[in-house]
């Protein structure tokens, strides 16, 4: 089969399932499947693919993360870690608003994912914003945005998808997030101070010393679970995968009075979900696998490579292509699927273009949060829409301001790779 053979049968069989709703993760399998009967005439090497997709030990972090975030997050420990931070820092500039970012920081160096990040952390501060007076667009928009933290700080899950598609450490992947994940941080709370300065009202009192002391140590054993898992990686004691299951173990640890007041089916609820959605994260991922083994035999990377080394693309132009493309993509694909999709394609232009494949992940994660409070399928969007009982244009128009100092850091990374590079070098 020729390359626009190819290109023409898997593109428009992706689509036509996609439209009819076909889940994202079949769509893949579906369209690799029919690549590999039309040429070959073997269905098994379809299954095989996807088995082995899987059967990979880092495979094991994604629903671990998974599952310690959704204990965390209802067992009680994002109440005591944003009661602690407020006591701490809710008196000043930002108050309340600042408190989420951190928080969110936090939070999102224990969880790998954006859409429970902004969940966890807009169940307990959203009603507490609007309460203390700020805007709730303003409120809503704040979450959403800063949810997104939680696939470029480490443990991310995406960035260990792409770790286990490019053959990258996904230790290395990690370090390259800090800078980003700590500047965007840094961008958002700069930005939020500035605003609510018209907002006095929304400050409270100065928690006394005592209540202060207090919160912070009821929240200690929370907080010293990013030391666990950073800290042990980035040490070389544990492998993300190993840190991951501590993770877990841990979460239970510290959230187990919570779930005993709560009963056994609580928690079995919590775990559950969490295995759900990882099985769906797996399922993208094992297609993702066909959908790719069927690109590359097609020759379409190839052919692209070498459209490229005709045409003397720079690196520049490249760059922005991607961000452009990406950014399309993403609002119309969820943020896995449209990495899964596109890293069979863009893995051999880097190469060839001498791109850093770590520096290109982190262009690639600025690019997903961006997607995920963009139109239609922003999921940020819809999951803060659900917890504020509000549309999900109010909260896109909420997260506008934000979407700018998103782009900034997206301009960044993609022009400055020692932002992303500079922990690893």
């Amino acid at each position: 089969m020729d390359v626009g053979s190819a290109t023409l049968l898997l593109t428009g069989v992706l689509a036509i399932l996609s439209i009819i709703g076909v889940p994202i993760g079949l769509s893949l399998a579906a369209a690799g499947t029919a690549y590999i009967y039309l040429t070959i005439s073997a269905l098994p090497v379809a299954a095989g693919i996807m088995f082995s997709s899987l059967d990979k030990t880092p495979v094991l972090a994604i629903p671990f993360f998974i599952i310690a975030a959704e204990i965390l997050s209802h067992g009680g420990a994002i109440k005591r870690l944003v009661a602690s931070i407020d006591s701490l820092i809710g008196h000043l500039p930002g108050g309340l608003a600042v408190v989420a970012v951190i928080s969110t920081i936090i939070f999102s160096a224990m969880c790998g994912s954006s859409i429970a990040t902004a969940a966890a952390i807009g169940v307990v501060v959203l009603p507490e914003l609007i309460e203390r007076g700020y805007p709730r667009r303003f409120s809503l928009g704040l979450i959403a945005m800063s949810g997104g933290l939680g696939i470029l700080i480490p443990p991310s899950i995406p960035l260990i998808i792409y770790g286990l598609v490019s053959n990258e450490s996904i230790g290395k992947l990690f370090q390259a997030g800090i800078i980003p994940g700590l500047l965007f941080g840094l961008f958002l709370c700069a930005y939020v101070i500035w605003r609510t300065r018209q907002w006095p009202e929304t400050l409270k009192e100065r928690t006394p010393r005592v209540k202060q002391v207090k919160a912070l140590f009821s929240a200690v054993d929370i907080l010293f679970l990013p030391v666990i898992i950073l800290g042990s990686i980035y040490g070389g004691i544990l492998t993300p995968t190993e840190a991951s299951a501590i993770a877990v173990v841990y979460a239970l640890v510290i959230t187990a009075p919570e779930y005993r007041r709560h009963g056994f089916k609580n928690f079995l609820n919590v775990v559950t979900r969490g295995c759900v959605t990882s099985a769906a994260i797996l399922l993208v991922l094992a297609g993702a696998a066909v959908f790719g083994y069927a690109m590359t035999d097609s020759g379409i990377p190839q052919t692209l490579v070498n459209w490229l080394s005709e045409h003397k693309l720079s690196v520049i132009l490249f760059l922005i292509s991607v961000n452009i493309l990406l950014l399309f993509l993403g609002m119309f694909l969820e943020v896995i699927s449209a990495l899964l999709i596109t890293l069979p394609i863009f893995l051999p232009l880097i190469k060839m273009l001498g791109i850093d494949p770590i520096h290109f992940a982190i262009i690639i994660i600025i690019n997903m949060e961006i997607a995920a409070v963009t139109p239609p399928i922003g999921l940020n969007l819809f999951t803060l829409s659900a917890i504020g009982k509000v549309s999900v244009s109010e909260v896109f128009r909420g997260t506008a301001p934000f979407l700018i100092l998103a782009f900034l850091m997206l301009a960044l990374i993609t022009f400055i790779p020692d932002l992303s590079l500079a922990i690893i070098k």
